[in-house]
């Protein structure tokens, strides 16, 4: 399997860390992604960079930094996450921006590069919380539901492309009973190169 360089925004969470560690394991680059330089400097990665990808103007120049810096972009899996509870606005603005915004933000910057790549693949990770056959049940839940719709527009996008977009439902991401490891991600993010294109092109996998 050829090398592959793997933009990896919310690197500096326990899930993160996983992902790009597995990857570098498997002989990828990964270029980490986030807001502290601290925490990303104990990442393990082949190169970081301190971006807010809310604002899409950091978007827009990390992936130009990126480009110049290792020529092309593979794979974009996006782990910014976090969860609050409610419906209030100022609950729906805070998820909106991490959950909705920074992947709108971080697609259309390196949506060209991930065309142009022989396999460019981009992943996010759901909620079981979300459902299809109903109004959501919090702010969290819509806001995850609008960035597994973004998702879906982009695999329709890229149907007669190389490219894949994909979807990981997980119910929550720990070391519990009920939830699901880290390193669960990480094999998933493996994956994303050495599954047929077919089975993860618009797929929504739960994990």
């Amino acid at each position: 399997m050829s090398a592959r360089v793997v933009v990896l925004p919310g690197a500096t969470g326990t899930t993160g860390r996983a992902v790009a560690a597995a990857l570098r394991d498997a002989g990828h680059e990964v270029v980490a992604v986030g807001t502290d330089a601290e925490r990303l400097a104990t990442v393990p990665a082949a190169s970081r960079e301190v971006a807010d990808l809310v604002d899409a103007e950091q978007a827009a120049r990390l992936a130009e930094r990126v480009l110049e810096r290792h020529g092309r972009v593979d794979g974009l899996v996006h782990l910014i996450g976090g969860w609050k509870p409610g419906w209030s606005d100022e609950t729906a603005d805070w998820l909106n921006a991490r959950l909705v915004t920074s992947l709108l933000h971080a697609s259309a910057a390196f949506e060209p590069a991930l065309l142009a790549s022989d396999a460019g693949r981009l992943a996010i990770v759901s909620s079981t919380a979300v459902t299809h056959d109903g109004p959501p049940a919090s702010a969290y839940a819509a806001a995850k539901l609008a960035a597994e719709s973004w998702v879906g527009q982009l695999a329709t996008r890229w149907r007669e492309t190389p490219a894949a977009a994909v979807t990981w439902v997980v119910r929550s991401l720990g070391d519990g009973e009920q939830d699901t490891a880290p390193a669960v991600v990480a094999a998933a993010a493996v994956d994303l190169w050495e599954a047929p294109l077919a089975s993860i092109a618009g797929a929504r996998i739960r994990l």
